[in-house]
């Protein structure tokens, strides 16, 4: 009977503890997520303001620091659409087409989803609203893993936490086989 409680409370401090893991690994990733984003739309912010600087330059201004700020990005997927969603510009997107107007017809559809999904910079080019460019961009392949990453680790925990109760009631069934065999060899001692 104390074996049966105490595999009952190891079962309860096990599901409890991976409950516990599962739930501060959310909330930290969470918060490692919403860090990076807004780090990336900062970011995005200023590639903006220097795409603005290249568009507004004249022969006496110093290109230097604004080009390396537009060079510097690497990561994070940017396209640049002016104000009838024609695709004037982009960088890290992978384009899997067989022509150049698909390709184009692709990283327009791709600048118009992340338009509609609200991750865009309007850049107003002269004083008429009308002439502007939309700086679309979207989360790069390091946010997206980290945003996976709670779901692996929680998948990882889950696992453990089965393959440890299984070994709980495998060794309880065991011991219980082991009460059966030396009652059986008690009894057929006890017959003999």
């Amino acid at each position: 009977m104390q074996w049966t409680d105490r595999i009952r409370q190891v079962k309860i401090v096990l599901v409890v503890a991976a409950i516990i893991i599962a739930v501060v690994s959310l909330m930290v990733s969470n918060f490692l997520v919403e860090d990076l984003s807004r780090e990336e739309r900062t970011r995005m912010e200023v590639w903006a303001q220097a795409l603005h600087a290249l568009n507004n330059a004249d022969e006496s201004t110093d290109l230097s620091l604004v080009l390396s700020v537009i060079q510097g990005n690497n990561t994070i997927p940017v396209i640049v659409l002016d104000s009838n969603f024609d695709v004037m510009d982009y960088r890290n997107i992978e384009i899997d087409a067989k022509s150049y107007s698909d390709s184009m017809a692709y990283i327009a559809r791709l600048g118009k989803r992340m338009y509609e999904s609200d991750r865009y910079i309007k850049i107003v080019l002269s004083d008429s609203l009308k002439n502007y460019q939309l700086v679309c961009y979207d989360e790069s392949i390091m946010l997206k893993r980290l945003f996976s990453y709670p779901y692996v680790q929680l998948g990882v925990v889950l696992i453990f936490v089965v393959i440890a109760i299984f070994a709980l009631l495998s060794s309880k069934r065991a011991e219980q086989n082991k009460v059966w065999v030396g009652l059986s060899k008690e009894t057929a001692h006890q017959l003999g």
